[in-house]
């Protein structure tokens, strides 16, 4: 069992590559999502490393002297049947990446890549090596559990779906020749389509995750003042908000609760970003954060068209969407997914809409200081 397996340590990934930049920047960069990097400068130092610490996944070059990735991840497929493969590869070399994937690599990376490309296909890569292990070491009798098959499910659709997307972004580059306009506008319409499918087998993992989960994966102290204030700084930049106005108002005292900083940050990313879709030009979104004695509590609102009383709970039913909803994108699943980590961190949320006025969406978390302390603060 690796060290990335359940209930075990970080999560190892290996990256093979003759080039030494190449090495110290996917080191640098995964490092710094908390996983365990080692690094070998070709294929048989990779074989080698890949049977002394038993990685979850690799990162290969396509093409290395001595031996090509095509052959390594065979060699490495004996050792391990299911560690996931990921192929970094030039443009130039797409049909050989397709070869390589076709030897068992889960995906590719295509060149030039930015850092979130980078991380973004190693966490799909680490989630489906993560729900692999699982079924196995857990059991058959696991492996009949709903939660599991839908993760698992998701995932098989996942891989060959992000692939496709990754073929559409070479054309569209023009890599693979000129593209007629018409031609262009039907790919660009097949691009959007399967980012909102990534979006929502993702939002799909996600919950399946969380309903199996009895807690947090980490706990710390996290300032919600100061999560919240870089949420609404990248939330801001982009388009869909310059007509908006998304205001924080922090809390008089700390706003420190315990908790994985990660899910609380998509927790809130997810009603800032429904807030957002439903609020019209000129209207304002808005955080307030408060401290009591024993909780922090944040409200979210808009003023956008509402939802009707009698949708209000089920809008956190997996995939509902409600009338107003419907005119916009979206999977269903923002609210489910809000509700869940707010109660896998011992809180709550509730939701309160009229229909014309807008909606305030209100999470209650336990405070990570003693009510003691903060009654002194408030006495000072």
């Amino acid at each position: 069992m690796s060290e990335g397996e359940l209930g075990t340590d970080r999560p190892v990934v290996l990256v093979v590559d003759d080039e030494e930049w190449m090495r110290d920047a996917c080191g640098t960069i995964l490092g710094r999502e908390g996983l365990k990097v080692l690094t070998a400068a070709d294929a048989r130092a990779g074989i080698d490393l890949t049977a002394s610490h038993k990685p979850d996944l690799v990162l290969v070059d396509v093409r290395m002297p001595g031996m090509s990735g095509i052959d390594f991840f065979r060699r490495i497929k004996e050792l391990d049947p299911d560690i996931v493969g990921i192929v970094i590869t030039g443009y130039a070399t797409i049909e050989v990446a397709v070869q390589a994937m076709k030897a068992g690599a889960h995906e590719f990376l295509p060149k030039p890549f930015e850092p979130d490309d980078l991380r973004g296909v190693v966490r799909r890569g680490l989630e489906h090596r993560r729900l692999l292990r699982r079924t196995e070491i857990l059991g058959p009798e696991v492996s009949c559990m709903r939660g599991v098959q839908m993760a698992v499910l998701a995932h098989q659709l996942k891989s060959p779906l992000a692939s496709l997307r990754q073929c559409v972004s070479v054309v569209l580059h023009g890599y693979t020749g000129d593209i007629p306009d018409k031609t262009r506008g039907m790919i660009e319409v097949v691009a959007r389509r399967a980012d909102q499918m990534l979006c929502l087998l993702d939002d799909w993992i996600t919950l399946v995750r969380l309903e199996e989960s009895k807690g947090p994966a980490k706990s710390e102290r996290v300032d919600m003042d100061a999560l919240l204030s870089k949420l609404v700084e990248t939330t801001t930049k982009g388009p869909e908000t310059s007509a908006i106005s998304v205001v924080l108002v922090r809390s008089a005292r700390g706003a420190v609760v315990p908790g994985d900083p990660a899910a609380l940050t998509e927790l809130f990313a997810n009603l800032v970003t429904n807030a957002i879709r439903y609020t019209p030009a000129g209207g304002e979104v808005r955080l307030a954060v408060e401290t009591g004695p024993a909780e922090v509590t944040i409200v979210v609102s808009d003023n956008g068209p509402g939802i009707p009383e009698e949708e209000q709970e089920r809008v956190f039913e997996p995939f509902y969407r409600g009338i107003a909803q419907r005119a916009v994108p979206g999977d269903g699943l923002g609210l489910p997914i809000a509700r869940r980590i707010a109660r896998a961190h011992g809180g709550e949320l509730a939701l309160h809409s009229v229909v014309g006025q807008g909606t305030a969406v209100t999470i209650v978390l336990p405070s990570a200081a003693p009510a003691a302390e903060i009654q002194r603060g408030t006495e000072e």
